[in-house]
């Protein structure tokens, strides 16, 4: 007699593909979510390049924006942040901040105060200032220039100071 060789596999009962089924529905779900979230984010507004900004007791506004390969800058005998070269994949900017006093207290504000922030960029700090801490009295204005280290495909550039103040950096800027 020939024996008929029956295979038997075994089936996943229901009861396990609906405990599988709820965790991969909250997964899916908790992704859209936050995909609804990034995408429909708007960005702070921020002043354009050239404008002014209020911060606390005057305003703000970028005068220059040039990247240092582009001219050659440097700084006096303070410069020693500057030795060397930028970290692949980066380049330094120079940023002539013009800072008016209104209020009768005037205006003071530290250049650490001051980032850089983007899409597709980390904030950045100044790694040198011509003038770390600037105090002015009511009517006074100053240019403080600051150098920071920005990645060369960061877009939408702002400058973050004082009082929640951002200045548009603009795209001019960009080498990379």
């Amino acid at each position: 007699m020939s024996g008929t060789a029956i295979e038997i596999t075994p089936r996943t009962s229901p009861g396990r593909r609906r405990a599988l089924l709820i965790p991969l529905t909250l997964l899916l779900a908790i992704g859209l979510a936050l995909s609804f979230l990034f995408l429909t984010a708007k960005p702070a507004p921020s002043v354009p390049l050239g404008a002014s900004a209020l911060i606390p007791g005057g305003m703000a506004s970028i005068s220059e924006i040039v990247p240092l390969e582009a001219d050659g800058w440097q700084p006096g005998a303070s410069g020693a942040a500057l030795s060397g070269t930028p970290p692949g994949g980066s380049h330094r900017v120079r940023l002539v901040v013009r800072l008016t006093a209104l209020d009768a207290a005037g205006v003071q504000v530290a250049a650490g105060g001051f980032t850089v922030t983007g899409l597709g960029s980390l904030k950045a700090q100044p790694i040198w200032s011509s003038a770390p801490d600037t105090a002015l009295r009511q009517g006074e204005s100053h240019g403080t220039t600051l150098i920071f280290e920005v990645p060369d495909r960061a877009v939408a550039l702002v400058l973050e100071g004082p009082g929640s103040s951002r200045l548009s950096m603009g795209l001019a800027h960009h080498s990379g």
